[in-house]
């Protein structure tokens, strides 16, 4: 019958199974005798080198290792010439050479030819493989090259092209790759230490895609198994374990990911993010009262934590009892919790973590005028970098408020105190407004009436305005509104030129030249260049070192026909000392 058949079936699967693992168990002695025979004779041929002199040491060994090749035994001849670097160093061309070959080989072994271009690299361990190396010839490497020379070291080398990292090497080894990676054409990255490799796999992982989940995941597992197997520190496991729990919450396995931040939380049991993640988790399988539980912990915990550690934690793992405590509609814990870190902002030194507060309130729509009240706090008069940038990020979140303090800047600005209106224009520029162009327009409206106010007494204003001004020709604004910078700047130059005598400084005469070669790329409109020379010829002959000034601005025919005309005006035109001097300027 049907039954009869099944069992028959199954007890041949079984019959099946079994014989593999005997062949399996089978070629596993083979090929551990042939090992054991090929360490025994390489051994005798190590033992042998103690009376050599140092060349011939070198050549014997080299013979010792190309046995070891020939025999097919890769990994003992490696063994047999890293025991031998560690003897006689890196001085001798033709051991570094062998080296080089016999690595290359041994990790051409462990090449994988399905590997993924943007996979993690196959791992080759050198403490496994020098423990497989039979005790005989073991005990006679140590002789040879001493503790280290049988000893993984902490050093890796990523070989590029070969798709394998490489983990421990002593520092001897580390120094010949680095030294002499011009021999062999082998492209390789040197990494400090299994934290620092470690560290890029977590690195690798974070820097892709979320498309690309399946290789996220495996960067992270390479890392994780490549801690474990290197006994990492605790807290080095914990961020692995830390980010595999982020990619298997983000790929709904939640029952994986709540076994892997408990994992997290045995290792360091404050770790308030790996609790989040616990606690949503929980929520998102339907455990909606250990969720709950979990979450009023984490308020508590983040209610106890010190001001140093707030800041830490601001990112993820607040972010995440926030969004659970918004979820399960506990709302108005959401907005205490928040208030009870947000009176903890004291000054302008708290502002990252008044930002990230300000980030949360907006991302769930939560009541602001507790910012609102607090922002004031953290802005400094005169304003430094730090509140622009403030400003700059909660422009978006509290717009109402920031235009409030802006106004404030905007009327302590006036002449001889404008160095602040570039910043406030590029905040307002932040701000909604509404329609596309409505904050250009505001900005310059602003400069315009700033504009009003400049005066040849004060030639940085001068600068600081024009600049402003001409920031805004090259955005991305409409037509109707950008138009109107370029013709701000001509009427401020056209007023400043026009408002200049022989009583003001240098710096005076020479600011409007430079600026309308910059501000309109070195072909100013007629009108400027007409002004500033009816300025110029206003000039007497006491004040000829301010016109060489302007005349420095110009260009040649311009420069010519202005000295021409002011020499001819002045009747100067005979005076041979200063028709030298026009002739060298």
């Amino acid at each position: 019958g049907r039954g009869s058949l099944q069992r028959e079936a199954c007890m041949a699967s079984q019959a099946g199974k079994k014989s593999g693992k005997r062949k399996e168990a089978q070629a596993r002695r083979e090929t551990q005798a042939a090992a054991e025979e090929d360490g025994e004779a390489l051994a005798e041929r190590v033992a042998a080198l103690a009376g050599d002199n140092q060349t011939d040491a070198v050549d014997a060994c080299c013979g010792v290792a190309d046995e070891g090749f020939r025999r097919g035994a890769h990994e003992l001849a490696f063994a047999v010439i890293r025991a031998s670097l560690h003897k006689h160093g890196l001085q001798n061309d033709k051991l570094c050479r062998r080296y080089f070959f016999l690595l290359d080989t041994v990790v051409k072994a462990r090449m994988s030819a399905k590997k993924k271009p943007e996979g993690p690299p196959k791992m080759l361990y050198l403490r496994e493989m020098l423990g497989r190396v039979p005790e005989v010839l073991s005990g006679q490497l140590a002789l040879l090259g001493g503790v280290d020379g049988v000893k993984a070291g902490e050093r890796c080398v990523l070989m590029k092209e070969r798709g394998v990292m490489v983990i421990g090497l002593s520092l001897l080894e580390w120094r010949l790759l680095l030294e002499k990676q011009a021999g062999p054409k082998m492209e390789m990255q040197m990494i400090s230490g299994v934290e620092e490799a470690v560290v890029r796999g977590l690195s690798q992982s974070e820097g892709m895609s979320d498309a690309q989940a399946e290789i996220k995941l495996s960067w992270n597992a390479w890392a994780l198994k490549l801690c474990e197997a290197e006994e990492g520190t605790p807290q080095l496991r914990g961020k692995c374990l830390l980010q595999r729990t982020v990619l298997l919450l983000a790929q709904n396995s939640f029952q994986k990911a709540i076994d892997s931040s408990g994992e997290v939380m045995r290792i360091q049991p404050a770790n308030k993010h790996a609790a989040a993640l616990n606690a949503t988790a929980l929520h998102k399988i339907g455990r909606k009262k250990e969720a709950a539980s979990a979450v009023t912990e984490l308020i508590g915990a983040f209610q106890r934590s010190e001001d140093q550690h707030v800041q830490d934690e601001l990112g993820a793992p607040l972010e995440l009892v926030v969004s659970l405590l918004v979820e399960m509609h506990r709302t108005k814990e959401a907005l205490r919790l928040l208030s009870q870190l947000l009176s903890r902002v004291s000054g302008p030194r708290h502002q990252p973590l008044f930002f990230g507060l300000a980030r949360l309130y907006a991302k769930h729509g939560l009541n602001k005028d507790a910012l609102v009240l607090k922002l004031p706090q953290l802005c400094t008069r005169p304003p430094d970098r730090r509140t622009w940038d403030l400003l700059k990020s909660m422009a978006e979140y509290t717009p109402a408020a920031v235009e409030q303090l802006l106004q404030s800047y905007i009327d302590e600005a006036g002449p001889g105190r404008f160095t602040h209106v570039p910043q406030i224009t590029e905040v307002m520029c932040k701000l909604p407004f509404g329609a596309h162009g409505s904050a250009a327009n505001k900005a310059l409206k602003l400069l315009q009436r700033c504009a009003s106010q400049v005066a040849p007494d004060r030639p940085e204003d001068l600068k600081i305005i024009v600049e402003d001004l001409r920031a805004f020709m090259s955005s991305n604004i409409p037509p109707t509104v950008s138009e109107q910078f370029p013709r701000t700047i001509e009427s401020l130059l056209l007023a400043y030129c026009e408002a200049l005598t022989a009583q003001h400084t240098a710096d005076a005469w020479e600011m409007p030249g430079d600026l309308m070669k910059r501000a309109f790329n070195g072909q100013p409109p007629v009108v400027l260049l007409e002004q500033l020379q009816r300025s110029c010829l206003r000039l007497p002959l006491t004040s000829e070192k301010t016109l060489w000034v302007v005349f420095r601005h110009l260009s040649p025919d311009s420069g010519v026909a202005l000295v021409r005309t002011w020499l001819l005006q002045n009747d100067a035109a005979a005076d041979v000392d200063r028709m030298e001097r026009c002739a060298r300027h």
